[in-house]
């Protein structure tokens, strides 16, 4: 049985979730809180969005990545200092001593990252909230500095088409929201699922990305990541 669209009328394709037409849900008599959540949508320019949700209490990934890049950053630095010691003529005592200079400030770099999360984690009120954009170009990660619902409102903005300009919808709504991550394809690596975690990893040279799907569009999120990662190592 043919569908029309209940604000303009215009026939409806049977898998259509918005009207081509006027932008309105298929759903629309349907209150937002009843309606799917978190699943990927593909709009008419062929781009996969999605959003997703963590607790930041629960998941402690970006805590993680902080330690990582301070570990990488105080490294570096330790190898430096223990070059120019050595060669500087100074001698190894002195060398060993900058470099256990450099540790103590590390560590406590990594006592004040603790409650410096805590207070990022109260600003954004617990949640991590991830808009995910995907086409056969790339991946791009950005937070939303919103609550859900106003993300799954954008979301829907974004592929019904309601505004007349997409683009200057999408940097208007985007103005308040976190950082930006992006994946191009052609220059991935790795590919590394990690099911239970809702995680895929998508890793180039100097870009690490973390894409996060619900259970029931995992396996197709995945599936696309592989076939267009020509380069890329998968598992």
């Amino acid at each position: 049985m043919a569908k029309h669209c209940v604000t303009c009328g215009a026939l409806l394709p049977e898998d259509a979730l918005f009207c081509e037409e006027c932008g309105t849900p298929v759903h629309a008599d349907v209150p937002l809180d009843d309606m799917p959540k978190d699943r990927v949508l593909k709009d008419d320019k062929g781009t996969y969005r999605w959003i997703y949700e963590l607790n930041m209490l629960k998941s402690m990934f970006l805590l993680v990545e902080v330690w990582k890049v301070i570990a990488m950053a105080a490294a570096v630095v330790c190898i430096f200092m223990l070059l120019v010691g050595v060669f500087s003529g100074d001698g190894i005592s002195a060398a060993v001593g900058a470099v256990e200079t450099c540790l103590l400030v590390l560590g406590i770099l990594f006592v004040l990252s603790v409650p410096s999360y805590y207070i990022v984690t109260k600003a954004n009120n617990g949640k991590y909230t991830v808009l995910f954009e995907m086409d056969d170009e790339g991946i791009d990660h950005t937070q939303i500095k919103t609550d859900k619902a106003k993300a799954l409102e954008l979301l829907a903005l974004f592929v019904g088409g309601i505004a007349k300009s997409r683009g200057a919808t999408a940097s208007a709504a985007l103005s308040a929201s976190g950082g930006s991550l992006y994946s191009r394809f052609s220059k991935v690596k790795k590919v590394k699922a990690y099911p239970k975690k809702n995680l895929i990893r998508v890793n180039g040279t100097l870009i690490h990305n973390q894409v996060y799907v619900r259970d029931e569009d995992f396996d197709f999120v995945y599936q696309f990541i592989v076939d267009h990662c020509p380069n890329a190592k998968i598992g």
